[in-house]
């Protein structure tokens, strides 16, 4: 599964979003961005996480793109002030008030990489791969090329990779920053010589508008999703965990 093609070889790409695909990692990201944003933002250290602020960022979740967006959640969640779309959410970067996306960023990953080094173990346990995820991608076929294409820091990814005996290659973890998911896969394909890729992933933002034939996209309904994505955009077709192993299984 991770050698290059030879010459005379065509293989497929499965790709796939990390965060709410392959990892439910909400419970991390939430602990991760409160002591972000209340104990190193606010200096509020020892804070208590209240069950409603957990719910109010479950509710926001869909609409995180970015590590730095976590945090963000967090501050609208301190200031009682809820969004209700993709739009209103990315303009809430522009109240006033609201700090750099750099400076919530770096907090961010300042505070995931205390935490996990305080306590590798409960940080690991936040992180659960889906089972019928895991199961899937154990029994893919040779000809079918793997990859992990994640806006998560790489070695955030393979931790919790290794810690759940999963080997993907570190080549084959990818770093989506600022450069959009669908571009990337895009030169996968060229640099892989691939016929096609198939990309699954749970914000629909990054799938949306596909306009290349040899990538395949899916919204896994398991992640973090919306029900009007679920409902509304018919050129993305919708993944079940039952529809997600059927299509891993036919790869070949």
């Amino acid at each position: 599964m991770n050698e290059r093609p030879t010459a005379g070889t065509t293989r497929s790409l499965l790709v796939l979003d990390f965060d709410g695909v392959i990892c439910d990692s909400v419970e991390e990201c939430f602990v991760s961005s409160w002591t972000a944003y209340h104990e190193m933002y606010l200096g509020l250290p020892g804070s208590e996480e209240p069950a409603a602020a957990r719910a109010e960022f479950r509710a926001m979740r869909p609409f995180v793109r970015s590590g730095e967006d976590f945090v963000l959640v967090q501050e609208l969640v301190h200031r009682a002030a809820s969004v209700d779309s993709q739009v209103e959410f990315d303009r809430a970067w522009q109240r006033p008030g609201i700090p750099s996306r750099k400076v919530f960023k770096d907090l961010f990953y300042q505070a995931r990489s205390t935490l996990m080094g305080r306590d590798r173990q409960a940080w690991l346990a936040m992180n659960p791969i889906y089972p019928h995820v895991a199961s899937a991608i154990s029994g893919l076929a040779p000809v079918v090329e793997f990859f992990i294409l994640s806006t998560k820091r790489p070695q955030f990814v393979r931790e919790t990779l290794a810690a759940n005996k999963i080997h993907v290659s570190p080549e084959r973890v990818l770093y989506s920053e600022e450069e959009p998911k669908l571009s990337m896969i895009e030169k996968l394909l060229q640099s892989r010589h691939a016929p096609r890729a198939l990309f699954v992933e749970d914000q629909i933002d990054a799938i949306r508008g596909n306009t290349n034939a040899r990538i395949q996209v899916y919204l896994a309904s398991w992640g973090y999703v919306q029900k009007s994505w679920m409902e509304g955009t018919p050129a993305v077709p919708l993944l079940t965990p039952e529809g997600f192993v059927k299509l891993l299984a036919g790869l070949g």
